[in-house]
């Protein structure tokens, strides 16, 4: 019986219970994708990301990311909380002040930068690829029957319905506000159905309203197509498409720290951060430890 430790993560917050779960699973290269899978289902988080050694030299770890239903990549929640947990551990080579380091995930390397103060990690940014502006959606009768809302509600000035990537395609479907929002109802069905040819998994609804007034923007997150049934909250890989998408409509400034709020409305508040320099794009933010033990396999 072989033993695998792990640990519990709340992403994309510094308050314990908020933010998006995470489960990190260490010393994972024995473990088969089929069992990953099923220690992913055994979690029921929305993902759980295993630590490889890389194959890469360049990068200090290899990482794994699963859904309930299959493998995921990108650098979004699942990645920032696996460093986290990481540099908790004590498996990266880390000094006071900044930190830049490497990971594998799928066949490509990403840096990130992780903030140290008394041996601790205290801020991860982490770096995701060039933006992609893909397919702009303008069926509004067909959005506001995926997602329960009136087509009025996605009159928004100077912006469309598109799909962007900066590193993994998501779909950004603009609302008039907060309100609207909260209205939202998903038919996952109808949704899979709009965001598949567009290569998606879902959407990504996102306002200009904010419930914090430094924020720039308000969203939620939903993504049946790759089996995720309950709603995300907190998306990094979605944040940084659209703040790249903002700042290209010159709508939010280039080069400054935005703040994405997502997670509100299931009670798992979350604030992710973003910088877009050119086509470098940044997400990132704070965890908190919530728990850790062993899985006997």
């Amino acid at each position: 019986m072989d033993k695998y430790l792990y640990k519990l993560v709340d992403v994309f917050t510094e308050k314990p219970l908020e933010g998006n779960q995470l489960a990190v699973v260490f010393e994972a290269d024995n473990l088969s994708d089929e069992q990953m899978l099923a220690i992913t289902r055994e979690f029921n988080y929305s993902e759980t990301t295993f630590v490889l050694p890389p194959r890469n030299n360049k990068a200090a770890w290899r990482l794994r990311s699963f859904t309930l239903a299959e493998e995921v990549f990108g650098a979004g929640h699942q990645t920032l909380g696996a460093w986290w947990a990481i540099a908790e551990n004590n498996l990266v080579d880390l000094r006071a002040g900044e930190n830049v380091v490497y990971q594998e995930i799928g066949d490509e390397i990403f840096s990130l930068e992780i903030y140290v103060e008394s041996g601790k990690p205290q801020r991860i940014l982490m770096t995701q690829s060039k933006p992609v502006f893909g397919e702009k959606f303008r069926d509004k009768a067909m959005i506001a029957a995926a997602v329960g809302l009136d087509e009025s509600d996605f009159f928004v000035e100077s912006l469309e319905p598109q799909a962007v990537s900066t590193g993994a395609f998501h779909f950004l479907a603009p609302v008039k506000n907060i309100e609207a929002l909260k209205r939202v109802q998903v038919d996952a069905a109808e949704l899979i159905e709009l965001a598949r040819p567009l290569g998606c998994h879902g959407c990504y609804l996102y306002t200009l309203d904010t419930v914090d007034k430094n924020s720039a923007a308000h969203a939620r997150a939903f993504f049946p197509g790759v089996g995720m049934n309950s709603e995300d909250p907190a998306t990094g890989t979605a944040a940084g498409p659209l703040a790249a998408l903002l700042v290209s409509k010159g709508i939010l400034p280039e080069g400054k720290t935005l703040i994405v709020e997502q997670g509100y409305e299931i009670n798992r508040p979350s604030r992710i951060e973003v910088s877009v320099n050119g086509d470098e794009i940044k997400v990132g933010g704070k965890c908190v430890i919530v728990g850790e033990g062993s899985l006997k396999l």
